[in-house]
């Protein structure tokens, strides 16, 4: 085995055998060789598969003692040496109105809902009290962790329930906040790069790296200062985030993050405390979620049916927006949902698509939003014709 400071290089059994050999000739003379007969030779062939073994050991250590080269479980204990942590999986959440007896009191998980379009069932998360009205707005947490996607105007059927609840409003979820799957090894490996001085808390790249872990994606965050902004006093910071956890712990994220003595701008503001227990304004900008809406006029193929073709491609425009991943300060072209529409079976033709905000009234071919926009899309706001 090889090792200098280009690191290591494994040794092949030819070349250990070699090594053997040429130590053996020395003592038993120039004509011994390794054959695969006689007590030396066996212990030799013994030998040298052993260093073989210890050898991949070594590899496989220098390997995950590495952080450009370390995975899983051994890249987590090597980051968290450094305080980054491994994002964990999250589980998909939103609030739904359900209707029973007023006055009515239940427990958390006591309820169990299943969606009617994907079979995903969501349990609530806390207790609760029947209004007077008879109605409840609950959270809704789904059973497993991961990338669940629900819509605004998904219906859902219940599953399991007291008696005194006895049916689910059709009101569209709200606060629908979807999960995330474990960060993978190699987004891990990106985010440790870009925080190799987080405990300085001093650089903009520090900071994004910490705050990374409370928003669903790297489009959701933006950090502006003077360097990013001249158009911004020295010594001020805009945070702009679509964050995925509340208010007041992502405050006390960039309370841990960002360096003291900077003016944080933002209409968002939240009180954490300091270590002496005295309060600190914690302010930024939370994304303004904008509604978008899309139109299209397919041609569709003989033999299929129009209603069920456009249902399709509405659910595969959704999915291919989800994979896109639109974030702060997007552009988002119409052309681009052709691709999804044309994958559908039973669409022959895209003769026309075009976007806009919903509070706008005119579609165009394309929009662009400000740094502090998100857009927002749901199955409702697809509206597709048939071209005949």
């Amino acid at each position: 085995m090889k090792i200098d400071k280009e690191g290591y290089t494994l040794s092949s059994l030819d070349e250990i055998f070699k090594t053997y050999e040429t130590n053996l000739q020395s003592k038993y003379g120039s004509d011994f060789y390794i054959k695969p007969e006689g007590v030396i030779d066996n212990i030799v062939n013994s030998s040298a598969l052993m260093e073989m073994a210890l050898q991949e050991q070594i590899a496989f250590l220098a390997k995950q003692f590495d952080p450009e080269t370390a995975e899983d479980n051994w890249q987590d204990a090597l980051y968290e040496r450094v305080a980054v942590k491994r994002i964990a999986p999250s589980a998909t959440v939103f609030t739904k109105k359900l209707k029973g007896l007023a006055g009515y009191s239940g427990s958390a998980q006591s309820i169990t809902i299943r969606s009617t379009i994907s079979n995903d069932e969501f349990v609530n998360t806390s207790d609760f009290l029947v209004e007077d009205d008879g109605t409840v707005d609950l959270e809704f947490e789904c059973v497993v962790l991961g990338a669940v996607n629900v819509n605004s105007g998904e219906t859902f059927t219940i599953v399991d329930a007291p008696n005194e609840i006895t049916e689910i409003s059709e009101e569209d979820a709200t606060q629908i906040a979807i999960g995330r799957e474990r960060e993978s090894d190699s987004d891990f490996r990106v985010r440790f790069r870009n925080s190799k001085a987080q405990n300085a808390k001093a650089t903009r790249n520090a900071n994004i790296a910490n705050l990374l872990q409370y928003v669903d994606n790297q489009a959701f965050l933006k950090i502006y200062d003077k360097k990013t902004d001249n158009t911004m006093a020295a010594g001020t910071l805009l945070i702009i985030a679509k964050h995925n956890t509340t208010d007041e712990i992502f405050a006390q994220a960039i309370f841990d993050t960002v360096v003291d003595g900077l003016d944080l701008l933002g209409d968002t503001s939240v009180l954490v405390k300091d270590s002496e227990g005295q309060d600190v304004t914690i302010t930024w900008k939370n994304a303004d979620e904008v509604s978008m809406d899309i139109t299209g006029t397919l041609k569709i193929r003989d033999g299929y049916y129009p209603n069920t073709v456009m249902a399709n491609v509405k659910q595969n425009i959704l999915a291919y927006i989800e994979k896109r991943v639109y974030g702060l300060e997007s552009i988002i072209y119409a052309t681009e949902f052709i691709i999804p529409m044309l994958e559908v079976d039973g669409v022959e033709a895209v003769t026309g698509v075009q976007v806009k905000k919903t509070s706008e009234s005119d579609f165009a071919d394309s929009v662009s939003l400000s740094r502090e926009e998100v857009p927002v899309f749901a199955l409702e706001r697809i509206t597709l014709d048939q071209d005949n």
